[in-house]
């Protein structure tokens, strides 16, 4: 884990001696440099870069090209992404426990789930999941965490890389089970690389943008704004599957959706840059009510005339006073409004984003490197139960439980008793893996059981990797399997 850690650690930004609001030009992203491989970064920001969707395909096992910080999270696999569901797994323990409270708690560190496209409400997810993402998953659940990048090092270390080349990036990822999908087809306010990591998943960009470069209001196919049928009519601009090694760029304002094939879960991460916040309307607005709100003629409400008359009724006086702070406004803004200012201010904003969350980011990398190496020294006894369920891996060997390590396991969290809910056309099989268990008297390796099952059917051909990973960590958790 120290060479991990070390990995990591190349990529965490070094103080610098540069004025307050200057930006780091020094050095660009290699993550960028790899993604987009043959194309300089500066002919990426001029002819691609809040254009076009464009799809590319990073050289993965390249040594010559490869970036340490994508690299990382190339290399999470399944047991890295459980590591990060495991702290959405406490976030909402934490949110929904007796002593917490909610109105003060950050919502924005809990994870989404949706199931068939519609979300899930925190108490059902507490009654029937017991607040895991491993139990909703089994159920056919997608698991959306924003933020990521306080979850994940690797994700962390891929964000503190990116901003070489961009003011601020953050990593939302999107975990669907086979014959899923997370959302419908929507559009966004920000520009987003997509990063297939695990699995695979159907894509479909549209050509045309209902709304070009949308503000935080104007996200068709969100709260209630559909998405023009005109647009879904056309045949996409692009309609491909993802694999691992691929990303995808869109600029914001792109219709997308997305889908799981039956035999394929999907993890992916979203890079998120945020346009529409940095665009010079949403900027020099921000100036203007600034410098208007720093004096008191401008602060205080029009007289109610103004909008209550016809232009013919209000007295002249109010018209003459008006017209004359109007004019003083416009004075001030037009003095204030340079390009000067409009790069001061989006520096202070780069500046307040980066320092909220760098330093959050680097104690993730150390102290996720710490965790493990702890971890690994200092096994826990515990066979059944939450905190064993917790060191389930691939590699982990495990047994079925005896009716005494039953017991012992704490009662659930899910109000519906010990059992889980999962798909239907996923049940028989993962009964199967509790009656293998049962038969084969000793222990077996959690990776080892896929290929313990019967020659797959239509429907087990949904029992992925990460589905029998979630369904053992679920069983050790109620106590049914016992770590060996």
């Amino acid at each position: 884990m120290k060479r991990n850690a070390n990995l990591l650690a190349d990529h965490l930004p070094k103080k610098s001696k540069c004025p307050e609001n200057e930006i780091n030009v020094n050095k660009e992203s290699s993550a960028l440099h790899q993604i987009i491989g043959n194309t300089s970064i500066d002919s990426f920001l001029s002819d691609v870069y809040q254009k076009e969707p464009h799809l590319f395909h990073t050289q993965i096992h390249d040594k010559d090209s490869r970036s340490a910080a994508l690299t990382s999270v190339y290399s999470m696999g399944w047991d890295g992404v459980c590591s990060m569901l495991h702290k959405s797994h406490d976030n909402l323990y934490q949110y929904h426990s007796v002593e917490s409270n909610q109105e003060d708690f950050d919502t924005s560190s809990l994870p989404l789930f949706f199931r068939n496209q519609t979300p899930i409400q925190s108490e059902e997810i507490r009654d029937t999941y017991g607040n895991s993402p491993f139990a909703a998953y089994l159920d056919g659940c997608s698991i959306v965490n924003n933020h990521a990048d306080l979850l994940s090092a690797p994700l962390a270390a891929l964000c503190l890389d990116l901003q070489h080349s961009f003011p601020h990036a953050y990593v939302n990822t999107y975990l669907t089970p086979p014959s899923a999908a997370a959302v419908s087809a929507h559009a966004d306010d920000r520009d987003v690389f997509v990063i297939q990591v695990m699995g695979e998943k159907n894509w479909k960009v549209y050509a045309d943008c209902p709304i070009p470069y949308p503000s935080h209001h104007e996200q068709v196919g969100k709260k209630g704004l559909p998405v023009p049928a005109t647009i879904l009519e056309k045949n996409p601009l692009f309609d491909i599957t993802l694999k691992p090694g691929d990303v995808l760029y869109m600029p914001r304002g792109y219709v997308h959706e997305a889908a799981t094939s039956v035999s394929e879960p999907s993890f992916h991460c979203t890079v998120a840059i945020a346009t529409a916040d940095w665009s010079l309307s949403t900027t020099v607005t921000e100036i203007v009510k600034q410098q208007l709100e720093s004096h008191t003629n401008f602060r205080m409400a029009v007289h109610p005339q103004f909008g209550m008359r016809s232009s013919n009724d209000i007295d002249s006086k109010q018209k003459d006073d008006l017209s004359i702070l109007l004019k003083d406004a416009v004075e001030r803004i037009s003095s204030t409004i340079t390009v000067e200012s409009v790069a001061q201010s989006l520096g202070f904003k780069y500046k307040t984003h980066n320092e909220y969350v760098q330093s959050k980011r680097e104690r993730l990398i150390v102290n996720e490197t710490d965790a493990s190496d702890s971890l690994d020294s200092n096994p826990s006894s515990t066979i059944v139960g939450p905190a064993a369920a917790r060191r389930v891996k691939m590699t982990t060997k495990i047994r079925a439980s005896t009716d005494q390590e039953k017991e012992s396991a704490p009662p659930p969290v899910a109000t519906h008793g010990r059992g889980l809910t999962v798909r239907e056309e996923t049940c028989d099989t993962l009964l199967m893996i509790l009656s293998i268990l049962r038969k084969v008297g000793t222990s077996i390796q959690v990776s080892e059981l896929l290929n313990s099952l019967p020659a797959a059917n239509e429907e087990a051909q949904m029992v992925c990797e990460l589905t029998i990973l979630s369904f053992v960590k679920c069983c050790v958790g109620l106590g049914a399997i016992a770590l060996a």
